[in-house]
């Protein structure tokens, strides 16, 4: 008798694997968080493809369910905004986002850049560049990302992808070494949140520093469709 039970429950298991392998669709679902860099913006004031679309495109190639969340890719949102959503989250669209991130099996980020940019502007001069108030602004940016990364984590510890920074000012000689040292200094914050939080980081000041056609206009702060695609291979490396 107990050796029928035995047959009998075998057999259920046998039918329920086969069942859910026939019915279960595997799908991955890839997030897209950012600012107008994720949006795509160029360095015409128009919006084209982005990093996100052309690692959307990859995913796809590796993945017939594949499916991008976009919903959270607004120009200027700040750092600030996202941490308000999770930890507001019957308000402000937190619920949403909370939901978004244990969907994700991958999550890509670029955000700061706006408030990086106006930062730069308003303390630069000519000759002249105001560098411990960049500083200042860099450890507490960088600050409010750990603590984003930190809450995203608590979420679902999923595979996060942060885009760095790279610098839009076209400098003269004189500023230069000053600019670089500030962008060696961010870089050197975000590997720390990297190592912290086990995450991807993807440095691109130096190649866009070295690359003039990623940054063909001296008069708008976004890249072309060639910076948009390095981005994107940067973070396809990573995934390989």
């Amino acid at each position: 008798m107990k050796k029928k039970k035995l047959v009998i429950f075998f057999l259920a298991l046998v039918a329920v694997y086969l069942i859910y392998n026939f019915t279960y669709k595997e799908e991955f679902t890839y997030l897209a968080i950012g600012d107008d860099l994720a949006k795509g913006h160029t360095p015409f004031d128009t919006y084209g493809q982005s990093y996100t679309d052309f690692v959307y495109d990859y995913l796809k190639e590796h993945n017939n369910e594949v499916k991008i969340n976009k919903e959270f890719i607004e120009e200027d949102l700040r750092i600030k905004d996202l941490l308000t959503k999770i930890k507001n989250a019957e308000s402000q669209g937190g619920k949403t986002f909370t939901r978004a991130i244990k969907e994700a099996e991958l999550i890509t980020i670029s955000i700061g850049s706006e408030e990086l940019f106006s930062k730069l502007r308003s303390n630069y001069e000519l000759y002249k560049l105001n560098s411990q108030k960049l500083f200042d602004f860099i450890d507490e940016m960088t600050k409010e990302i750990d603590e984003l990364i930190n809450e995203m984590k608590k979420i679902k510890k999923t595979e996060i992808y942060l885009i760095g920074y790279y610098n839009p000012l076209f400098e003269d000689d004189a500023s230069e070494s000053k600019l670089d040292s500030i962008f060696n200094y961010l870089d050197i914050k975000l590997k720390e949140i990297e190592k912290n939080h086990k995450i991807h980081y993807i440095s691109i000041h130096d190649k866009f520093k070295k690359k003039s056609n990623y940054l063909p206009n001296p008069n708008h702060a976004f890249p072309s469709l060639e910076g948009y695609n390095y981005i994107a291979e940067e973070i396809i490396e990573e995934l390989d």
